[in-house]
């Protein structure tokens, strides 16, 4: 008895650890596979999804997708998955004109949050970044240090159903572009 209960232990707690240590590497490159299917084979009416890593997600293409069934549609979504060894990222940004809540994060490749900003820390109508893993890097823009891979995560609430195709046409102005 003595021996199974320290065997079931030592399995649990190597799960545990696999779990702790890979899994948020595995939502990761399961969110990357997501993705290249989403570019490769778009859904009716949602084949403007992407506009190189730029991703303006509609909640109902996102509902589509097995990996998301229930997207909040209190909110619109925009992302940018990256890959510094293609450069820095420069992104840009609208910022909403109201008081509308808008937030930002940025995800490491782990899936902790490397930097998060919303729109009540902000005062122009652009909110601009650099991503980069170089630590000697200087810039006049808030410049966030991460992990090689990652992803700009932002959503900007939604009040009516009326005000969602000028909302989408704010988002679209936004740029991520390597340099």
């Amino acid at each position: 008895m003595k021996n199974s209960l320290i065997k079931i232990s030592i399995i649990a707690i190597a799960t545990h650890l696999l779990l702790i240590f890979f899994g948020p590497y595995i939502v990761m490159n399961q969110l990357d596979r997501n993705i290249a299917d989403a570019i490769a084979n778009p859904f009716e009416g949602c084949e403007d999804t992407y506009d190189g890593i730029v991703g303006n997600l509609d909640q109902v293409c996102i509902s589509k997708r097995s990996a998301a069934r229930m997207p909040n549609y209190d909110f619109i979504y925009t992302m940018c998955r990256y890959d510094l060894s293609n450069g820095d990222l420069y992104v840009s940004m609208p910022v909403p004109e109201d008081e509308r809540y808008w937030v930002v994060h940025v995800h490491n490749n782990n899936t902790n949050v490397a930097f998060k900003i919303n729109n009540l820390a902000i005062a122009s109508d652009t909110y601009e970044l650099l991503i980069t893993k170089d630590e000697n890097t200087t810039s006049s823009i808030n410049t966030i240090k991460t992990t090689e891979k990652g992803t700009v995560f932002w959503r900007l609430l939604v009040n009516t159903a009326e005000e969602i195709s000028t909302l989408d046409k704010q988002r679209r102005s936004t740029v991520c572009e390597y340099r």
